[in-house]
């Protein structure tokens, strides 16, 4: 498949994320067909007037990323009711998919 074909493959994958739940980089990955650095580079692309839900994205370890702007996405997560545990993971029952291959 090709690069642009891979990344509305993405782009329709970070659409489909319900408000209220989070996918990993990883799985996005594996959901995509890509390595986890093709997805960060697509939203490292991502305009800033973009309406995709990127912010539902975080780590395999169910962690918002260290990054600068990683407190915007804590807001737009919680907005949603996605609230870290007291460990700072995000709750496994909010994951989505449910499954991945």
């Amino acid at each position: 498949m090709a690069s642009d074909e891979l990344r509305q493959v993405f782009y329709t994958n970070l659409a489909s994320i319900p408000a209220g739940r989070y996918c990993s980089y990883g799985d996005m990955a594996k959901l995509c067909g890509v390595h986890v650095r093709q997805v960060l580079a697509w939203l490292r692309k991502l305009p800033a007037d973009s309406n995709l839900p990127w912010f539902r994205l975080i780590t395999g370890q169910r962690r918002i990323a260290d990054y600068p702007g990683n407190q915007r996405q804590y807001r737009l997560l919680s907005d949603e009711g996605l609230i870290p545990e007291a460990n700072g993971k995000y709750p496994p029952k909010y994951r989505w998919p449910d499954q991945v291959a």
